[in-house]
């Protein structure tokens, strides 16, 4: 009887390296073989698993279908898991004969051994075009694993919690996703074992697992160093190193405080300053915010203006290497702003720019300029995220120059406000992208 293991089985990933953990995961603890697609190479195989983990994904997928020359509803049998498939998997039903809804941890393997002996794949949280309703998330218990990034550096990615105790208005972890911690006896013998003296260890917030101290003596006593750089302001202190990476989100107080991160200026400065003062060194602080939230207004720019303004003022900004990156608000189902409307056509990319360039001079300690999603970049995003499966009508009409974002910024606008057009004509109501969703 055939099985898994008779299976050719290709995989296929779209960005960094850093996305395909999940897919490892479950290959690994499925025992199989796999290997990497190509376009050329796709038709050879009986399966393609297929991992998307945001929007640009599903452009990226039908231009590698374009490529192939192949799609759906034969061989090979395509099966997409994911973030963004379950969130949105309406439309990436389209695109593939299977969805995996949330974490295929422990059922990847069963679901391989079906199609191997010719049957229909079937599990609970297994969804297709066909079906009515969309099945319920699925959750497994996260597992210590090393997952070898390979590239100049040997690095080993290790998880060590799923699922997050906070609940951001905007993010749609602790909805989709009941937090759950890796064991850290099992993550300190990984550790022990493993020979690369490089790990990323990682987590929608690590710092909270409840032995993360304990994890962090071990990195220690085993000579390694963890790469590992994101964190919530609360915990800056608690990553080693000079560099990190965390989420400041709303402008000012006032928004900060409605999406659940009641950061008060004073407290914003007061971290980081205990971070730079700590490592005595140059440190490197990337941090993020949100643009578009609901009843923004002039004070709250204002208010963020005087937050670079008070950072220059403090002695550590010397010492500070400092990457504010705005993103304009992208609603994500499950979350509390889902139905929130947004405003893409806004000119965020030049109020950022005066922020960033102190009106026209400079800032006293050094500011690293980040790029700002215009409104092409938010309707492909909106497209992706809430067109269900009418999108793929204007997707499979769209020139492949589009889904590569190949168009010079100066007609950017134009294209967005075409292909809102084309989105109404086929029925998908401006607001079903940009809210107020009922």
């Amino acid at each position: 009887m055939n099985n898994r293991h008779s299976l050719l089985i290709g995989t296929l990933g779209f960005g960094k390296d850093d996305f395909f953990y999940g897919l490892e995961l479950c290959l690994s603890l499925a025992g199989v073989k796999h290997y990497s697609v190509t376009p050329t190479t796709a038709k050879a195989f009986d399966v393609i698993l297929i991992t998307m983990f945001w929007y640009r994904d599903i452009y990226n997928l039908e231009l590698f279908l374009r490529k192939s020359g192949i799609r759906k509803g034969g061989k090979p049998i395509f099966i997409a898991g994911g973030m963004h498939v379950t969130m949105s998997p309406l439309l990436v039903a389209e695109l593939v004969d299977y969805c995996f809804i949330g974490d295929a941890d422990d059922a990847l393997g069963e679901i391989l051994d079906q199609i191997a002996r010719g049957d229909k794949p079937e599990h609970k949280a297994l969804f297709s075009a066909d079906m009515e309703i969309i099945p319920k998330s699925h959750e497994c218990t996260p597992l210590a694993y090393a997952m070898r990034k390979g590239g100049k550096y040997d690095v080993v990615r290790c998880e060590i919690a799923r699922g997050c105790r906070y609940h951001c208005s905007f993010c749609a972890i602790s909805r989709l996703k009941p937090y759950c911690e890796v064991d850290a006896d099992a993550i300190i013998k990984l550790i022990q074992d493993i020979p690369e003296k490089t790990v990323s260890l990682f987590a929608p917030e690590r710092t909270m697992h409840s032995r993360w101290k304990e994890i962090q003596a071990a990195l220690i006593q085993a000579g390694k160093h963890d790469l590992g750089q994101d964190v919530r302001l609360e915990h800056i202190t608690e990553v080693a190193g000079n560099i990190v990476t965390l989420g400041i989100e709303g402008i000012s107080y006032r928004l900060r405080k409605s999406v659940k991160k009641a950061f008060k200026q004073e407290y914003i400065i007061q971290r980081m300053k205990e971070f730079i003062e700590s490592r005595a060194r140059i440190c490197h602080i990337s941090a993020y915010f949100i643009a578009d939230l609901p009843n923004e207004d002039e004070s709250d720019w204002e208010e963020l203006y005087g937050l670079f303004e008070n950072i220059e003022r403090e002695n550590f900004s010397r010492f500070l290497v400092f990457k504010p990156i705005l993103n304009p608000l992208s609603p994500r189902p499950f979350t509390d702003l889902a139905s929130t409307e947004i405003h893409p056509f806004r000119d965020y990319k030049s109020r950022w720019q005066k922020v960033l360039r102190k009106n026209g001079g400079q800032w006293g300690y050094r500011v690293i300029e980040s790029m700002v999603w215009g409104p092409f970049e938010r309707m492909m995003d909106a497209l992706a995220t809430w067109g269900g499966s009418d999108a793929y009508k204007i997707i499979r009409k769209m020139k492949s120059e589009l889904l590569r974002y190949d168009i010079p910024g100066s007609e950017r606008t134009h294209v967005a406000h075409t292909i809102i057009r084309e989105a109404v004509k086929l029925g998908i109501k401006e607001a079903q992208l940009f809210g107020p969703r009922g």
